[in-house]
């Protein structure tokens, strides 16, 4: 045992008093420098593929924020909504998302949401179209006041 240790201590001063000679100075410098620039290149490189990468991305939210829309349009329409782009602020996109073949996951729970706050909208028994009084058959230059048209009501004249 105590030869080993013995080995062990010569080791180590072994490896204490071994020093690192450089017999090209000028040739270490020239490897450092090639190694700086080819850092540098590399680095550069990597900054170009990252604002290709976050380009392409912000492409891909685009494209796929419009198609979506246009789905979420397509949808509307086929409920019976005249204009459906008029809805679309009623829709959170926040909370759909696309499955594998590219439908809409999530749009028809909100839609029957969206049924059962604004029924008048989705029943064309409900929804009210045109003008207000279009049961009067009056001339379009004569023009009666409210109480005008109560009294003739009243009187069974209109």
């Amino acid at each position: 045992m105590v030869r080993l240790e013995t080995e062990n201590t010569n080791t180590e001063e072994t490896q204490e008093n071994t020093e690192v000679v450089i017999e090209d100075p000028k040739a270490v410098l020239a490897a450092l420098e090639r190694a700086k620039n080819d850092a540098k290149k590399f680095r550069e490189e990597k900054e170009k593929l990252e604002t290709d990468l976050n380009s392409k991305d912000q492409a891909i939210a685009e494209y796929s924020g419009k198609l979506l829309k246009e789905k979420i349009t397509q949808k509307l329409s086929t409920e019976g909504l005249k204009e459906p782009q008029r809805f679309l602020k009623f829709i959170d996109t926040s909370k759909l998302e696309f499955d594998e073949n590219y439908e809409i996951v999530g749009l028809d729970e909100q839609l029957n949401q969206l049924k059962e706050d604004l029924p008048e909208i989705f029943d064309a028994k409900l929804r009210v179209g045109g003008q207000a009084d279009t049961a009067i058959k009056a001339s379009v230059s004569t023009q009666y006041t409210a109480t005008q048209l109560q009294a003739a009501q009243i009187l069974g004249r209109k």
